[in-house]
């Protein structure tokens, strides 16, 4: 027997029944009643001498000022008056105050028709002193350009001997120099008496 036959069968026999089902039930249910809309609720039609909620609570605020000024009208006047200010002396007028002399200078006539006398203007040329540098130029090219004799070599070999014992040499003082060194330190070292004794050899 073909088992894989029969459920298939079973299966769409299930499939139809349950459509079936699902029509007659869809063709049982009583169609559904229109929607009417529902009339809005109508206000109340509104008292010509009644106020509203606004119009009480405005007429509560200006009871309420009329009343605050009652009461401090009531308090200025157990007060009584300030009293009243001492006149203050008039100001002096300002034409008594500003000063009379008058700062105008008289004028004065000058004539600018007269000569004006300038320093003569100096003259500066740069080729005036290009022959000069030239012939320095020149003439120092020359002075190197021969060759070197026994003289030069002596001249050179003393002056590079000459500057070491420049930079070595020990400075001599004279006795001048040593004798303002000895009095500069008493006067401005410590007093005797705080030096340390300096053991004799």
């Amino acid at each position: 027997m073909d088992f894989g036959g029969l459920l298939v069968l079973g299966a769409v026999w299930l499939l139809f029944n349950l459509l079936g089902r699902a029509r007659g039930d869809a063709g049982a249910r009583p169609p559904s009643a229109p929607r009417v809309p529902q009339p809005r609720p109508q206000q109340s039609p509104r008292v010509p001498g009644e106020l509203d909620s606004t119009q009480r609570e405005g007429s509560r605020l200006d009871q309420l000022l009329r009343e605050l000024e009652r009461n401090l009208e009531q308090v200025g006047g157990t007060q009584g008056r300030p009293a009243a200010r001492l006149p203050l002396p008039p100001l002096p007028d300002d034409e008594d105050v500003e000063e009379r002399e008058s700062l105008e200078m008289p004028a004065r006539v000058v004539s600018l028709e007269t000569e004006v006398h300038r320093p003569e203007r100096v003259q500066y040329s740069q080729d005036a002193g290009a022959e000069e540098l030239v012939r320095r130029r020149i003439a120092s090219g020359e002075a190197r350009s021969g060759a070197l004799t026994r003289a030069d070599h002596k001249k050179f070999d003393a002056r590079i001997r000459q500057e070491p014992a420049d930079h070595t040499a020990v400075r001599r003082y004279t006795r001048a120099q040593l004798r303002d060194a000895v009095v500069w330190r008493e006067i401005l070292g410590p007093p005797v008496s705080q030096r340390e004794p300096q053991d004799p050899k």
